[in-house]
This record gives C-alpha cells, structure tokens and sequence, in this order.
C-alpha cells in the first residue's frame, strides 16, 4: 500500500534552503519516490487557515520505505542542513491507493471530528461524488506520524483529481454542498487545494 510524506515547510535562508532542494532527489530517488506537490504557491486555503508557504506531498512504496530513506545516512545529512534553513512539520501517512495520474492537483485535509455519528452521514455519501468528478482517494482518515515539527494530524484526507478544476468542480458541485454542510456541522479543521508538479 502506498505510503505519503507531507511537508509544512517555512524557509528562513534561501541560500542554504535552495542547496538542499537540489540534494534531496538523489537521495530519495533511490527509494522510488514520486513527488505529487513539490515547492512555493502550490496551495490554497479551501477552508480554515492553513497555508503551506512550501508543501511537500511525495508518495512512497510503504511506510517502511519512507522511514529507511528518512533514516539514510545520505538523507540523515540533509536533514540538519534543511533544519538549518526552514523550519516546520513532516509527517508520514499511510495510503489507501497509490497515484496514477501526472500533473494532478490535490485536497489535502486535516480534519478534527467533533459528532462522529453525524460525520459518518458524510463519509458514507462522499466517495460518489469524488468519483463522479475523476478523484480518488489517497489517504482517508490516517492520524499520520510525526516525523518533525508540531503538527499533529486529527484525521488526514488526501484526494488526487485530474487538474485543478476538477477539483474545484467537485468542492463546488450541488451534489457536494449539502455533504459539505454535514461535514462542517460535525467537524472543524483546515482543507487546502495543491497543484501538482
């Protein structure tokens, strides 16, 4: 099953940031990573107030093949230089399916479940209506592990759709709206659109 990295990333030195980003492939390339988002002004806010200024979604075999890259030596090294450059939160989630599309465009959320017997009314009439727009899911409903920073997901949710119209056609469809409703009457959280690479 598919695994996801997803990074919250603020750069505080370009300069040493940008040596970084040019490191990092060669050391993941080597697990069979697929970056899905990768860079600044990919998102934006859907609901709530999350705001990437740099999102990273990649996409791995398994968990278990994250973490032997994530704890690489070659990476291990990387890591203090990002450290040294950026600040923020990476997290390692489990999938339910892995990615097919190229140049696709993403729903990325954390949701907080506030009346889960209300919430289930959602989750069991939203999937038709991804379909009937193209998406898929991702991840549905992984807590995630913190690798880094503070972030501490609730209930993870990432869907892939063809573009982002696609997107937006499915957030803005009359089928949608009144899911839409149910879901923030029994839950609160944030909900972000990011384009892919």
């Amino acid at each position: 099953m598919a695994a996801y990295v997803i990074g919250d990333i603020t750069i505080t030195d370009t300069d040493t940031y940008a040596k970084y980003a040019v490191r990092v492939p060669e050391t993941s390339e080597k697990y069979g990573v697929k970056y899905l988002v990768r860079g600044v002004g990919m998102c934006e806010v859907a609901e709530g107030d999350w705001l990437p200024e740099r999102l990273v979604l990649a996409e791995y075999e398994s968990i278990e093949t994250i973490k032997a890259w994530y704890y690489s030596p070659e990476y291990s090294e990387l890591v203090k230089l990002r450290q040294s450059a950026s600040t923020g939160s990476l997290i390692f989630v489990e999938g339910v399916s892995g990615s097919a599309m190229s140049s696709a465009a993403y729903v990325i959320g954390d949701i907080k479940v506030t009346d889960p017997d209300t919430y289930e009314k959602y989750r069991a009439g939203v999937p038709a209506t991804i379909g009937a727009h193209g998406g898929n899911y991702l991840v549905r409903g992984a807590t995630g592990e913190v690798a880094e920073g503070k972030w501490t997901p609730n209930r993870m949710v990432v869907l892939e759709f063809e573009n982002m119209e696609r997107v937006k056609a499915w957030y803005h469809s009359p089928e949608y709206a009144e899911l839409k409703k149910i879901r923030q009457s029994a839950s609160t959280g944030n909900l972000i659109f990011a384009q892919g690479v």
